[in-house]
């Protein structure tokens, strides 16, 4: 179920730009505690495409008012086929797969494009998606809900 309560923060998926049309709030997955990746087809979300979307950062907490810094930052990787593996390459990026850290009001070809979707978290000082590429790097068990 992509509403897991027990997560603060998820990123909301429109299938219209700039914020409009069918919505559906995507909690995080668990791969920051050690889990699986859960990827979604869009379908299995009620989304006919992914026009836009908004991934909010968590402020870290503090115990100055005056001081904020970031606590988490959810991440919106999309695919354009069934992601059953990790990419070998990083050249992949951008012809298969893109990913979001903001905001973004109109994802542009990638609206038609997008198939499958994975909303994420990273600590400040987590590690980031991208090291999970790398030949040497621990290789995550990949859910597809379709």
């Amino acid at each position: 179920m992509p509403n897991n309560p027990g997560l603060k923060i998820g990123a909301r998926l429109y299938d219209a730009t700039y914020y409009q049309g069918n919505a559906i709030t995507v909690r995080p997955d668990g791969w920051d505690r050690g889990e699986g990746v859960v990827v979604y087809s869009l379908a299995s979300l009620g989304l006919r495409r992914l026009g836009s979307l908004q991934a909010p950062l968590e402020a870290a907490a503090s115990d100055h008012p005056f001081r904020q810094a970031i606590g988490c930052v959810t991440h919106v990787t999309v695919w354009a086929y069934r992601p059953d593996t990790w990419p070998d390459h990083l050249d992949e990026h951008g012809t298969t797969w893109q990913q979001y850290s903001a905001d973004t009001a109109d994802l542009g070809t990638w609206a038609a494009r997008t198939k499958y979707v994975r909303v994420w978290q990273q600590a400040n000082d987590g590690v980031f998606d991208l090291d999970l590429l790398t030949e040497d790097s621990f290789r995550a068990p990949i859910t597809i809900m379709e």
